[in-house]
């Protein structure tokens, strides 16, 4: 992949926030501020759910960058216009019984002659040969459709299928390309990387890859071309861990602690030997650094510490101990992590090394095993 491609966001966020009740247009104008910081393209909305919501808010207001997403049908062409839409994507599918152009062609008239931008998404397309993609190229020149959204609907592509299929389509479609991916399986990011790879611009993403079945995680996308393929035309993602984290709190879903990327645990290290090798050379564990989107090491204290790490977490907290006595305390770390089954607080390993310490200066305190103080 050169270094220099340029990646456009089709943002599936909005979309998703809308399906979980969330309406209020002040909202969806903060997410949209947010993602703009990302290369975002566009940001499809259904409206299904537009409608089912009763989502009440001014197109115009985001007529260039929002696009309603309808099914073949005329009807629901006519509701998007209605709505203020200018920018329509009209999905339909593959269906080996039925030509698709019969069902596209009035429906293709009826959105040019309501000087509507097409864009046209055969949400299957990955599922069927190259053949019976190149049946719809007449269609792009007649309508002038804007962009060409080619979908994995079912996630069972893989990311060689996906490379091969669309680096071909890419070179022979007279319009933009586009590339939706579905994580039924887990792929959506493998694929959506092997989209871009192929010569694709536009990937659908969404914050953390919320939806249902969801598509390719955008924090993942950006940061695997900016620190994988030192991609340097994405943006930097300094907040985007701190961003993602926002978006998903208007929707009112809570950011899991080891969300790749942007999960607060995921620069989280306990093990002795793993804790010393990041000390010591950071690139061993972690591909991308903490810093570089937002977040920073978190060194865990528990029962598979070690005294590097001990000594570590020391001395973020301003706090010194020499090897022997760090050796005490590990012991007496290790026994309360295990008795109350998980890593122990800053808070927790700060007492304990003040009673360290008393028990240094007054020989009657003393810490039993189990890290408890007593007096003789």
């Amino acid at each position: 992949m050169k270094k220099d491609i340029k990646i456009s966001i089709v943002d599936h966020t909005i979309n998703e926030v809308i399906r979980l009740g969330v309406n209020n247009p002040a909202d969806v104008r903060f997410m949209l501020s947010v993602l703009k910081k990302y290369s975002l393209d566009a940001a499809n909305v259904s409206l299904n759910n537009l409608e089912k919501n009763m989502v009440e808010f001014e197109a115009d207001e985001f007529s260039e960058i929002m696009r309603c997403r309808v099914r073949c049908s005329g009807h629901e062409i006519f509701r998007a216009k209605k709505l203020g839409f200018s920018k329509i994507v009209i999905n339909t599918s593959f269906d080996p019984f039925t030509p698709i152009q019969d069902m596209l062609e009035p429906v293709l008239q009826m959105a040019c002659s309501n000087d509507q931008e097409i864009y046209l998404s055969i949400d299957n397309a990955l599922e069927f040969s190259i053949r019976d993609v190149e049946t719809i190229y007449p269609l792009i020149a007649k309508y002038g459709i804007k962009r060409l959204i080619l979908g994995d609907r079912s996630g069972k592509a893989d990311p060689f299928t996906t490379y091969d299929k669309l680096g071909f389509l890419w070179n022979t479609i007279q319009c933009p390309v586009e590339y939706v991916g579905y994580n039924d399986y887990g792929t959506a990011t493998a694929n959506t990387l092997s989209a871009l790879r192929a010569g694709v611009e536009y990937v659908a993403t969404a914050v953390s890859g919320i939806g249902i079945p969801g598509v390719a995680a955008m924090e993942e996308v950006l940061m695997a071309a900016r620190h994988l393929w030192k991609n340097e035309q994405v943006p930097d993602g300094y907040s985007i861990a701190a961003d993602c984290e926002n978006i998903l709190y208007r929707a009112g879903i809570m950011l899991p602690g080891e969300k790749a990327i942007i999960g607060k645990n995921v620069f989280a290290h306990e093990s002795g030997i793993h804790v010393d090798g990041v000390l010591k050379n950071p690139d061993l564990y972690e591909a991308i650094k903490p810093e570089e989107v937002g977040l920073r090491r978190l060194l865990v204290i528990g029962k598979h510490s070690g005294t590097a790490s001990l000594a570590q977490k020391l001395r973020q907290l301003g706090l010194s101990l020499s090897p022997e006595k760090a050796a005490v305390l590990l012991e007496k770390v290790r026994n309360t992590a295990i008795l109350q089954k998980k890593p122990l607080t800053d808070l927790q390993l700060k007492t304990l090394y003040d009673l360290q310490m008393e028990s240094v200066k007054d020989p009657n305190i003393h810490l039993s095993g189990k890290g408890e103080m007593s007096c003789d």
